[in-house]
């Protein structure tokens, strides 16, 4: 006959070792409880700073936009160095041009970038030349060797550049632009085409003018 196996000891309740195993996994599911909630929290923070910033980076690269458009917008254009800043009707007047007052716009005839003989007529002409972009390089009447390096200038571009004679222009080169204007004491001075390469197609408004 088989021998009854002995009996198991059943733990007391109260054992220490129990209560201690107890408390570890208590102790480690609450940690792993914290775990999840700081991971959970950091993860929110993360999300409304996300939010955040894409709100704040919206208008922000909209508005360096805005700067860096009116920069080129509104930057100032060169200057030649020297160079006088008259009134459009002064520069006129002082070439032998008086005009009562500015011609309209649409009454103002087109403009003529080319090399001229003889002296330009109408006022009105030289005033459309100018409005519209053209730099006219002025010379004494009968020097022909200025009138011919000026005319060798012009043909290196292909619009709005005039020469032309003028009684008031005793000597050398007087370049005038737009409400700019500045003397030249020969047609060869290196200045004067940085003058025209400046102020070319700087006028009040723009229109083609083509070099003929």
């Amino acid at each position: 006959m088989a021998q009854p196996k002995p009996k198991k000891k059943r733990r007391s309740r109260s054992d220490p070792a129990r209560k201690e195993a107890a408390a570890r996994r208590d102790e480690a599911r609450r940690q792993a409880a914290e775990e999840r909630r700081l991971a959970e929290a950091a993860a929110e923070r993360r999300k409304k700073l996300r939010r955040r910033l894409r709100r704040l980076i919206a208008p922000t690269a909209i508005g360096i936009g805005v700067v860096v458009a009116a920069i080129f917008v509104f930057r100032p254009l060169p200057e030649v160095t020297g160079v006088e800043k008259v009134a459009v009707g002064q520069i006129m007047a002082d070439l032998g041009y008086p005009l009562t007052e500015a011609p309209a716009p649409d009454a103002l005839p087109t403009p003529a970038c080319r090399v001229f003989t003889e002296a330009i007529t109408p006022a009105e002409q030289v005033y459309a030349d100018l409005y519209f972009g053209a730099v006219i390089l002025w010379h004494r009447p009968g020097d022909q060797t200025t009138a011919a390096a000026l005319a060798t200038l012009a043909a290196d571009y292909e619009s709005h550049v005039v020469v032309a004679p003028n009684e008031v222009v005793t000597d050398g080169v007087l370049a005038t632009g737009w409400e700019r204007r500045l003397a030249y004491p020969d047609a060869d001075d290196a200045g004067l085409k940085k003058f025209v390469d400046t102020y070319r197609q700087r006028g009040a408004a723009k229109a083609d003018c083509p070099q003929g």
